[in-house]
């Protein structure tokens, strides 16, 4: 149970075999740990000096020492005390402890401010970086209890290591990190508990800076990959697990944002926004870790993030991903305005919706060239491919093919709007299933699951659009004067001004200037039946996500 008095919180664990409570206390005013037993007469202290967090009197190491002693030395406890006793006290002890860190921080937080408040975190963080040791390495961490408090010590140390950076680091030398002008590594310094714990309290300001700034990056790679990316430890998912989604830890491991939303390079912890191999290689990681989890926003700002520390461009004040499904519902929607437009008005206005029309699919076909000539020929740049979920791309492109090939499907494409508006939708209802079926095996919660797979079909939806605006251009001349009735002499421009039926209100079945044709009714069938041969082929063949990097 836990107990408090005086306003100190406390833990306090009973062996009944021998008749005893054991009280455990981090009085964070006085800057003490203690120990204490009662065997019926009132507590009374295991050891007889009590460890305190003051450079003239004790040491990080006897601290270390008294887990040993109560490990190795059950009669502390009591004379009737073995082995098995003390390990199980102290291995419950200390699966309790991090729970009661949690609290005593978040009562600190609410009741100190300044220098009293960063001395708790201080402590905290030691006594944190302290017990996992131990908890390592006297192997302690057979059962479930002491590993899922291992980890959560580790997010306790970084969490009171991150208030340091904020409280302690200077400005100027946190900024020097960040740019690479200075190495928190400094071989002269001792990085041990000890180490740590001298710094601090020697007041020296340059020790400091490089000794928090070291501690909390170490802190952060075994918290981030030793723990929140390391989905086999299955710590996140169990009912009585004390942290929230593994997702949210991710999110709050490394975004500095309160809203938990990656928009800036800004918003990143410094860790992740000084150039280095480590830096790369965590990058990397949570970029693919967030792609297998759906979340292509996050996944885009990293990676475009990566490639600016890469090319040496700061990424701060930049908006990192445009991957949003607002965003692709307006492009989408864009797209869409020019055809939607001349439904109404093509009649009064043909000449004008022709060049309209033209107009974007030059602007496709320029954005197709922009990549493959520019970015991709020119610059070597694939941080724009990449962030585009490429898999997804490609399933369409294969879903094309077979498009192409088939004449039936061109002259579906010269049937009446409500017969393709039906094929349509049923082909985006059944591919929006799929997507939501893979993303709720792995995502529990209905709502974000659905979400995500509403984001990445629509995401779907525009690249086949904007494919298909692309690979008609190129060959519908030619399909439609084969399977659309046509005369000798008709060409695809004349074709759509005569015996063609218009395909919704006034817009025409084939619409612009020569050669920069439009086929409307072409596109939107093809588009929802090769996004939807791409999704199908690719969940019945692979067993890998729909988001899964190339």
């Amino acid at each position: 149970m836990a107990a408090e008095e005086g306003g100190l919180k406390r833990i306090e664990m009973r062996i009944d075999r021998l008749s005893l409570s054991f009280r455990f206390t981090f009085a964070f005013h006085a800057r003490e740990v203690r120990f204490e037993c009662d065997h019926g007469e009132g507590y009374v202290r295991v050891f007889p000096e009590t460890f305190s967090f003051h450079s003239n009197s004790h040491d990080p190491a006897e601290l270390f020492f008294q887990f040993d002693d109560l490990l190795n030395r059950p009669e502390l406890l009591s004379p009737k005390a073995n082995r098995r006793d003390s390990t199980d006290l102290l291995v419950r002890l200390l699966s309790r402890v991090p729970q009661y860190l949690e609290a005593l921080l978040e009562d600190v937080g609410q009741r100190l401010t300044g220098e009293p408040r960063l001395r708790v975190h201080q402590d905290v963080a030691l006594f944190c970086q302290l017990s996992t040791r131990f908890l390592i390495s006297r192997e302690l961490t057979e059962q479930r209890r002491a590993r899922v408090a291992l980890l959560l010590m580790r997010k306790i140390t970084y969490k009171s290591l991150t208030e340091l950076v904020e409280g302690r680091v200077t400005p100027e030398y946190l900024a020097q990190y960040i740019s690479g002008e200075v190495d928190p590594v400094d071989p002269s310094d001792d990085s041990s508990e000890g180490g740590f714990f001298y710094t601090m309290e020697s007041g020296d300001v340059d020790a400091v800076n490089r000794m928090v700034v070291r501690m909390a990056e170490r802190s952060f790679y075994l918290w981030l990959e030793g723990a929140c990316l390391d989905e086999d430890n299955k710590a996140f998912e169990k009912e009585d697990s004390p942290f929230e989604d593994r997702e949210t830890e991710v999110l709050r491991a490394i975004c500095t944002n309160p809203s938990l939303e990656i928009e800036r390079g800004s918003h990143l912890v410094p860790y992740l926004r000084r150039k280095g191999r480590d830096c790369r290689r965590i990058l990397d990681k949570l970029e693919r870790w967030f792609l297998r989890h759906y979340d292509v926003r996050h996944s885009a700002a990293l990676i475009h993030h990566d490639a600016a520390l890469t090319n040496g461009a700061g990424s701060d004040a930049k908006n990192l991903s445009i991957h949003t499904p607002r965003n692709h519902s307006l492009m989408l929607l864009a797209l869409m305005s020019p055809f939607i437009a001349a439904s109404f008005g093509y009649e009064q206005y043909p000449t004008v919706f022709n060049y309209l029309c033209s107009a974007e699919v030059v602007l496709v076909n320029g954005a197709a060239a922009w990549f493959l000539l520019y970015r991709f020929c020119w610059k070597h740049d694939l941080s724009f491919f990449h962030s585009s979920v490429p898999r997804i791309g490609a399933g369409i492109i294969v879903g094309y093919l077979p498009v192409f090939l088939i004449d039936e499907v061109w002259d579906l494409a010269n049937q009446p709007f409500l017969i393709l508006g039906a094929v349509s939708l049923f082909l985006g209802l059944v591919t929006m299933l799929y997507i939501y079926v893979e993303v709720h095996q792995r995502i529990e919660r209905t709502q974000e699951a659905f979400a995500r797979a509403r984001a990445i079909f629509l995401f779907g939806v525009l690249q086949a659009f904007g494919i298909g605006v692309v690979m008609t251009n190129l060959v519908g001349r030619f399909m439609i004067l084969r399977n659309w009735p046509a005369e000798d002499g008709d060409t695809a421009r004349t074709l759509a001004e005569s015996a063609v039926v218009p395909f919704i209100g006034e817009l025409p079945r084939v619409i612009g200037v020569e050669p920069m044709m439009a086929f409307p009714s072409a596109v939107l069938v093809m588009t929802f039946l090769s996004f939807f041969i791409g999704v199908f082929l690719q969940l019945m063949w692979e067993e890998l996500p729909i988001t899964e990097p190339l």
